[in-house]
């Protein structure tokens, strides 16, 4: 299964088991086919090494689910370093590998308690 198909099974199972949880993918570095684009979207604010998907729900004293998901590929260092400052800053953001341990952890992670801003 590529990275791509991993997402798009990821993003079904979210769809599906949690109709409700709001979510976003980041994937506009993956189209670009010119110079052109790649300056076009870093000027609207791409940045390499965000992660693939974002799951804003607070849970478990976290405020959002942040995954970056490999198949059979490693994460860049810039991949690397997006998880660590996410998670310095409060967020559960984690690498995950293939769509067993991806569902794992999204089910951890949204079967946690809410967490509440006091």
């Amino acid at each position: 299964m590529s990275e791509d198909k991993l997402q798009s099974a990821v993003v079904r199972y979210i769809q599906l088991k949690y109709p409700k949880v709001k979510y976003c993918s980041s994937i506009a570095g993956a189209y670009i086919s010119s110079p052109a684009q790649r300056r076009k979207i870093v000027r609207n604010g791409y940045v390499r090494g965000k992660n693939d998907l974002d799951i804003y729900e607070a849970r478990g004293g976290y405020f959002a689910l942040m995954l970056e998901l490999k198949q059979k590929a490693y994460p860049t260092q810039a991949q690397k370093d997006w998880i660590a400052a996410m998670n310095e800053r409060g967020y559960c953001a984690i690498i995950t590998r293939g769509i067993d341990e991806t569902i794992d952890v999204i089910d951890e992670y949204l079967s946690k308690e809410s967490t509440r801003v006091v």
